[in-house]
């Protein structure tokens, strides 16, 4: 990795895309003030921003607004949605989502201190009701149904993830626990206490592979920023690859260059380096 911004002209960005938590957000998980000008002096340049977060679309869109030829890409990169309009939706097969929800409920009642989420395109749905956890959960999922049984709820909806909170720690737990059950689905470790599983090969990345596809612009125009481990795929699909201070070393191996942490506005900070010409 290289920490330094290449000795070069203003690389012709047409596409910038971020993580949220722990990136983009900051230490008090708000999008910082100054990102909406620099969103601003974006559209106006002809960059497109796209977020890219575990989020729901839902949270997302309520974040953002709608703003013409913004794009999601939510839920880790199985709901991608552009103008309000799905563009991609990769759910689950459904005979991988039982088993989770079993293990869930195995766990938590053995004394593991464990919740799930399971995330439909049009809700996500909980049966854990006390208040730290929905509260919690709440942060992420505006669209949100506490129900007696997930599994019942969700049985008319596409299940886009299952998302597993843990709060103990998600990479020694949850995460190797989970990926034992053997199911042909991919278990990524999305946080401290997060693991999600998703269908297999969905991620980020692939989400924006596609969307460069779509709109004709290459890895070399695209900046992408993260933190963590559900990141790394994002990470590769883009030359400008951003991890920042804050970021799982992992991460900070992988992506070819380092940003200030989000609690110091690096995600912006290093737009605006790379792309002085912005505002002018």
């Amino acid at each position: 990795m290289n920490d330094d911004i290449p000795d070069t002209d203003a690389p012709d960005i047409r596409l910038v895309v971020s993580d949220m938590d722990g990136t983009l957000l900051d230490g008090d998980g708000r999008v910082p003030d100054a990102f909406w000008p620099l969103l601003d002096d974006l559209e106006r340049a002809g960059v497109l921003f796209a977020p890219a977060s575990g989020r729901q679309y839902q949270t997302l869109a309520a974040v953002f607004g709608e703003r013409p030829g913004l794009v999601f890409i939510a839920e880790n990169g199985t709901n991608v949605v552009r103008d309000g309009a799905t563009v991609a939706i990769e759910p689950l097969a459904p005979p991988t989502v039982a088993p989770v929800v079993a293990w869930v409920r195995s766990a938590a009642a053995a004394g593991s201190d464990v919740g799930l989420v399971v995330c439909g395109a049009r809700s996500a749905y909980i049966e854990r009701t006390d208040p730290d956890f929905v509260a919690h959960v709440q942060r992420y999922y505006a669209a949100l149904e506490v129900v007696d049984d997930v599994l019942e709820a969700a049985a008319d909806d596409d299940v886009l993830k299952c998302a597993i909170y843990d709060y103990g720690s998600a990479e020694e737990r949850t995460g190797p626990a989970v990926s034992a059950l053997g199911l042909d689905v991919d278990v990524v470790v999305s946080g401290e206490h997060w693991v999600d599983v998703m269908r297999r090969g969905v991620n980020k990345g692939r989400a924006l592979e596609r969307l460069q596809r779509e709109l004709g612009v290459t890895a070399d125009q695209t900046m992408a920023f993260g933190d963590y481990l559900n990141d790394a795929e994002l990470l590769d699909a883009a030359t400008w690859s951003y991890a920042v201070e804050n970021a799982h070393p992992s991460i900070r191996a992988r992506a070819r260059h380092l940003a200030p942490a989000n609690t110091a506005g690096g995600v912006l900070t290093t737009i605006r380096a790379v792309l002085p010409q912005l505002g002018r």
